[in-house]
């Protein structure tokens, strides 16, 4: 009887690479001691890159997790407890490089956050102590749906959500924070620049030469609203 694994490595890696990175872990990893080595296997595209969810539970069809469902929030607490946890560091190393944010999106939204009991001085010192350098790309995108709906909207309703698409400013900033090897983004999608009038921060201005003095490529297919406040001098 013939079995996957008895077939050659290198045609098996073929294959595998198929597969999303929840099949290849989750379900072919657990199969056997074979299957598992073959999943950790670096020249496999999943073991370069992850996902990072940010809102509610770890994992969006969690529908224990009801309450964090109904909010729809960014917990900036929370994600920080996450983020400062061991298996991060383990986790985000090399080969592994592209970050993928994922969570930040329902129904044609960009979820809002909120800081819990924690001030900026006491988040700031917590990020001091966390760092994925080996992380060269990030993609905080999200999907073209989104346009899709906003576009079936009727006046009266984009009215009264105008920052439907805008990041809440703490998650450019933890990131920026966290990812000092960054070298590409992907902001795709969204609404960027100042949120009003007197406002100076912007997704891109948290991404400068002082917290990622090695981006060289910004990707923002179907921006809306400004973004300049990131200059030349400010990049590589």
């Amino acid at each position: 009887e013939a079995h996957f694994y008895h077939m050659p490595k290198d045609c098996r890696l073929n294959i595998l690479e198929y597969l999303s990175p929840t099949e290849l872990y989750s379900c072919y990893a657990l199969t056997s001691r074979v299957c598992r080595n073959d999943s950790l296997d670096c020249r496999l595209p999943q073991t370069k890159w992850g996902e990072l969810w940010v809102s509610g539970s770890d994992r969006a069809d969690d529908e224990t997790n009801t309450e964090s469902k109904d909010r729809h929030e960014i917990s900036m607490g929370a994600l920080l407890r996450r983020l400062s946890h061991p298996s991060f560091s383990l986790a985000w190393r090399a080969p592994r490089c592209h970050m993928k944010i994922v969570g930040h999106e329902f129904n044609g939204w960009v979820v809002t956050a909120k800081t819990d009991d924690q001030s900026f001085e006491e988040m700031q010192e917590i990020v001091s102590y966390i760092s994925f350098p080996d992380v060269t790309s990030l993609d905080i995108s999200v999907s073209e749906e989104m346009n899709k709906e906003r576009d079936q909207r009727n006046p009266e309703q984009l009215a009264s959500m105008p920052l439907d698409r805008v990041l809440p400013r703490s998650l450019p900033w933890l990131l920026a924070g966290i990812l000092p090897g960054l070298v590409e983004l992907d902001l795709s999608n969204l609404q960027g620049g100042p949120i009003s009038e007197g406002d100076y921060i912007s997704e891109l201005s948290l991404f400068n030469s002082s917290n990622c003095p090695n981006l060289g490529v910004i990707r923002w297919n179907n921006r809306v609203g400004g973004c300049y406040f990131l200059r030349g001098k400010d990049m590589r």
